[in-house]
Formats: structure tokens, C-alpha cells, sequence
């Protein structure tokens, strides 16, 4: 049952870590994590080569020291004392015994620093790699962020939603613009405006008036001028006929 309640407990966390954990922080916290594991790494890989120069440079010694006696023992042995030409073996032999030990020392750590050279190598392309992953994810992170808040605001802001607005206050605004015409209407002397029309009616009629009156004057004008004509006539036609008799 325990375990059961650790499960549960484990898989809620995970959930509330994987809701808190911001992909960028978490890309540049590993990144500098290998970054540490690659330094520290090349500060073994220094110190592995350091140890083999060290180990060269006191086989170098061992390697002298040995030849050194060995000369030593060399020259004893011509002044014919042996006494110290044993001594000097036995120093020469020290010396060689070293030699052979520093020589597989030396040996197992140059496989240790090819090794530590080989993880190093390894461990930097691992770096660079991560780095160009860490560049191109957090670039498309942003990207993501990006669309997701424009998506977000479009989802609440839709074109469609402002035209009805736009729509449903202009006809409040017409509504209003109308009730404003009535009140302005309304709020005038009903009086004079019947005044007014009156007037207007009586200026038509006198113009009518007038125009009738000045087409009779043009009629009686027409008459006279024709009953004159006609006299005319007469007395003309009057007068040839007596003029025949």
C-alpha cells in the first residue's frame, strides 16, 4: 500500500514539475552542467599529463642514476676494490629496479591519459552539439510562445466579433440621432409653423394671381391689335371700290 501512495505521491510532482519547468532555463541548466563536467574533465586530462611528464622525467633519473653507478662500479673494479664496486652495484641495481617500476607506471598512466584524451574529445563534440540543440530549441520555444499568445488574443478578439459591435452601436447611434430629431421637432412653436405655411400658401396664390392677370392683359392687348387689322382691311378693300366706281 506504501508503495502505492509513493507511486501516486512520485507521478504528482512529476506533473507539477513538468507544469513549473520553463523549457529555455532548464536548456541553459544542463548546458552549463556539461560546461562544468567538460572543465572539470580537462583539468584531469591536465593533471593525468602532468603525472606522465613527471613520471618520464624521474624514469629519466632512475635510468641516469643507474648508468651513474654502473660507471661507478666500473671504475672500483679498475682500482681493484671490490668492497666498493659491490656497493655501487647494489646502488646501480636500486636505481634500475625504480626504472622498471616507473616504466609500467608510466605506461598504464599514458593509457589512462589517451583515455581521458578520448573522453575529453568525445565530451567537447557532446558540448558543441548540445549547444547548437539549445540554440535551435529555445529559438523555437520563443517561436511557440509567440504564436500561442497571438492565437490566444485572436481567439478573444475575432474580426467577426468587432464588426458586430461596430454594428450594434451604430444603430444605438442612429436610434439616437432619431430621437434627437423628434425631441428638436417637438420642441418647436406649432403655432408660427402653422403661420408659416399659411404664408407660404398666400405668397403661391398671389403669384398665381399675378400670373393670371398679367396673361389677361396679353390676351385683350392680342384683340385690340387683331380688331385693328381687320379695319385696316376694310377701308383698304372700301377704297378700291370706289375708286372702280
Amino acid at each position: 500500500m506504501f508503495d502505492r501512495i509513493a507511486m501516486v505521491f512520485k507521478a504528482m510532482v512529476n506533473a507539477l514539475l513538468g507544469k513549473v519547468e520553463d523549457p529555455q532555463m532548464m536548456l541553459e541548466q544542463t548546458y552549463q552542467e556539461l560546461q562544468s563536467n567538460l572543465i572539470q574533465v580537462r583539468q584531469a586530462v591536465a593533471q593525468a599529463i602532468a603525472t606522465e611528464k613527471q613520471l618520464e622525467q624521474q624514469l629519466q633519473k632512475n635510468k641516469d642514476q643507474a648508468a651513474t653507478w654502473q660507471n661507478r662500479a666500473a671504475m672500483a673494479v679498475q682500482q681493484n676494490n671490490d668492497d666498493l664496486a659491490r656497493q655501487a652495484l647494489q646502488r646501480k641495481t636500486q636505481y634500475a629496479q625504480a626504472a622498471q617500476d616507473l616504466e609500467v607506471q608510466l605506461k598504464s598512466q599514458k593509457e589512462a591519459t589517451s583515455n581521458l584524451r578520448q573522453r575529453l574529445t568525445e565530451l567537447e563534440n557532446e558540448v558543441q552539439k548540445a549547444y547548437t540543440k539549445k540554440q535551435v530549441l529555445i529559438a523555437r520555444d520563443k517561436a511557440a510562445q509567440a504564436t500561442s499568445k497571438a492565437n490566444e488574443i485572436l481567439s478573444k478578439s475575432s474580426a467577426s466579433g468587432a464588426l458586430s459591435t461596430f454594428e450594434r452601436m451604430e444603430t444605438k447611434v442612429a436610434e439616437k440621432e432619431a430621437k434627437a430629431a423628434a425631441y428638436a421637432e417637438l420642441s418647436g412653436d406649432s403655432l408660427e409653423k402653422k403661420f408659416k405655411n399659411f404664408e407660404g400658401q398666400a405668397d403661391i396664390e398671389l403669384e398665381l394671381m399675378a400670373l393670371k392677370g398679367n396673361m389677361g392683359k396679353d390676351a385683350g392687348a392680342t384683340l385690340i391689335t387683331q380688331n385693328h387689322s381687320e379695319d385696316a382691311v376694310l377701308l383698304e378693300v372700301k377704297d378700291e371700290d370706289e375708286i372702280r366706281s
